[in-house]
């Protein structure tokens, strides 16, 4: 996928957590993964925790985007549900 392609369309289903996962996939693909022998164990614990760290503030962030469109998540203690 190149974005600076004339032809490129963007999905409609794109949220905090399809951006995510296509800009980590890039980044592996672009940097770590030819690197990958020259890492120490250290630092690819590291880029783990980035991206775990990561995909955790794209799922909070997707959660948001819900929460803006008007899709709560059903609760237990909804008081408005008369």
């Amino acid at each position: 996928m190149n974005i600076l392609d004339n032809n490129f369309e963007l999905p409609e289903d794109v949220d905090a957590e399809y951006v995510t996962s296509q800009a980590m996939s890039a980044l592996w693909e672009m940097t770590i993964e030819p690197m990958q022998d020259k890492l120490s164990e250290d630092d690819a614990r590291l880029i783990s925790i980035i991206g775990v760290t990561l995909k955790l503030v794209a799922h909070k962030a997707k959660c948001y985007e819900e929460i803006q469109k008007g899709n709560l998540p059903p609760s237990e203690d909804d008081f408005s549900r008369n």
